[in-house]
């Protein structure tokens, strides 16, 4: 059967309130600064299929799966405008009709709300949304968009609408620009481009997937926060609150980035793209010392409070948990087995459970490393005053001690570190991919696609019998910026990664996954350096 698309794949854009169209200032909790290049991205692959001159396997439609957290809709603080805006977005005019949580962190999880955060973002990233559209404009061309522990608001039905008719108005604002000559566009007029891109069309051509993306023979695709203890939902496919189903769950780590970190990137909003998070409280340590008594004196207090007010709700309430864990051990449709999905909770579970065991490790580690350091700065004060006293073997036996307390201490954090970044997602791929080989109703696939972590990377999956055909475990890496400094000899902050399969392509699927980066300055894409383990 011929091949009926070329696809790609990207995760984790991030994508909040962006430029304000008033003034052209960018607010403060935006990870992403990427529309350009991602339309000259999406240019260049679709321009790449519609050449004359381009191979059999190229001449086709591209399928563009974006694998969740597309949108950061934890991340839009700011409040409607009083009046008409709040009235549509809230039900409400005043901000006095708002609860004291919603006038400190900004709206909630409902449908409604979410709906006018989703408009707020489409005006910050025009050119990201009019590229979205420009892309499905070409006849065949699809566009996939998994949930993500960031946009897992994407399960209102309202909200799929409205993207669509965001993408029509994005299409009918960039032609026109276009028929007037616009130079700057990085998207092209092309032959046989549509005025308008209607409802009906995008209907067809825009999908969201309850759970994961399943293709036999091909791949099998997740966005990854099931697998992970502080992002995971009790109900992936319905995450909905069982005791208030108008609101969306807000995971342990999604609790924290609303009632805590959107308030630090408020002071730093580079904040959460340093890896791992030591090197953020380092840096804050040594350059602004100031911040962090702000931090510790005024935004943890805060955060405390807000998780008590969460934890004593819950507590009320927890005969409603109970019910909605029920409702998790149930299957949703799909195009694989009961006993498949059954077994991908199972899945979920056991690494879940392991990250815990190595989340507890950590938060002993972190404990004693700052009690070695504590304790090194101790020994060292006695030594000092030993030295006061002419004790000068008293002196040199404490600095020793105190060196070698911070000395502890500061592999204690190196490990922590790299506990921190276990491949996690990488053992998820590996059993996906045995409970798929086994299942005898499955066909098997090559690629088993992630994102999540931010890290891109490939990695061969082990198989019993190693005649059989290769699979692999991809990463698809993320577009905002990622500070690593033990990487930046090897790979750039923003890397733009992206995964292209082209299944007619003979080598297909014996090659290595072609796990590539876009290039803005030189408008094309250029292969991703990555070492062996």
């Amino acid at each position: 059967m011929a091949q009926k698309f070329n696809y790609l794949f990207v995760s984790d854009f991030h994508l909040s309130e962006g430029q304000n169209p008033a003034n052209g200032l960018i607010q403060r909790n935006e990870d992403f600064f990427q529309d350009v290049p991602f339309a000259q991205f999406i240019a260049h692959h679709v321009q790449l299929s519609r050449r004359e001159t381009a191979v059999e396997f190229h001449n086709i439609p591209w399928k563009l799966v974006i694998n969740g957290d597309i949108f950061d809709f934890l991340q839009v603080v700011t409040k409607p405008a009083e009046g008409k805006e709040l009235l549509e977005a809230k039900g409400v005019r005043s901000y006095k009709e708002l609860s004291a949580n919603e006038r400190e962190y900004g709206l909630g999880t409902s449908e409604r709300e979410t709906v006018w955060k989703l408009k707020r973002i489409a005006n910050g990233h025009l050119v990201f949304f009019q590229a979205l559209a420009w892309f499905l404009a070409h006849e065949g061309n699809e566009l996939v968009l998994m949930k993500g522990n960031h946009d897992i608001e994407l399960y209102w039905p309202e909200v799929q609408t409205e993207f669509r008719r965001v993408l029509s108005k994005m299409y009918v604002s960039w032609r026109e620009t276009a028929v007037r000559g616009n130079d700057l566009s990085p998207l092209p007029m092309l032959p046989n481009m549509p005025d308008t891109l209607n409802l009906e069309t995008l209907a067809k051509a825009v999908s969201f997937p309850a759970n994961y993306l399943y293709e036999p023979g091909l791949f099998f695709v997740e966005h990854g926060c099931q697998y992970d203890p502080a992002n995971h939902f009790t109900n992936f496919n319905d995450p909905r609150l069982p005791q208030a189903p108008k609101f969306i769950e807000l995971p342990s780590g999604s609790f924290f980035v609303r009632y805590f970190f959107n308030k630090v990137e408020q002071i730093h909003p580079f904040a959460d793209n340093i890896k791992p998070i030591m090197k953020y409280l380092n840096w804050v340590l040594k350059h602004s010392p100031s911040a962090m008594v702000r931090v510790l004196i005024d935004l943890l207090p805060r955060f405390v409070l807000a998780w008590l007010k969460m934890k004593w709700k819950q507590l009320k309430s927890w005969w409603w948990h109970a019910r909605n864990q029920e409702a998790a051990s149930a299957p949703g449709a799909s195009t694989t087995s009961a006993q498949f999905e059954n077994t991908l909770l199972e899945i979920q579970a056991n690494i879940r459970r392991k990250m815990k065991r190595a989340s507890r490790l950590s938060s002993v580690g972190t404990v004693s490393s700052l009690l070695f350091k504590g304790l090194a700065w101790l020994l060292i004060l006695i030594g000092i005053r030993s030295f006061i006293e002419n004790d000068f073997i008293g002196m040199v036996i404490f600095v020793i001690l105190g060196g070698l307390s911070g000395f502890v201490g500061n592999i204690l954090i190196r490990m922590l570190d790299k506990l921190l970044e276990s491949p996690f997602l990488r053992w998820a791929a590996q059993d996906v991919a045995k409970a798929i080989n086994e299942d005898k109703s499955l066909a098997n696939v090559p690629y088993y696609i992630y994102g999540h972590d931010h890290a891109a990377v490939t990695h061969a999956i082990k198989r019993e019998n190693s005649s059989k055909q290769p699979q692999w475990y991809v990463n698809t890496g993320a577009w905002i910026p990622v500070f690593k400094e033990e990487e930046r000899l090897l790979r750039e902050d923003v890397q733009l990664t992206f995964l292209r399969l082209v299944p007619g392509r003979a080598a297909f699927p014996e090659a290595p996954p072609e796990l590539l980066q876009w290039s803005a300055e030189g408008n094309t894409p250029m292969p991703v350096r990555l070492f062996e383990d």
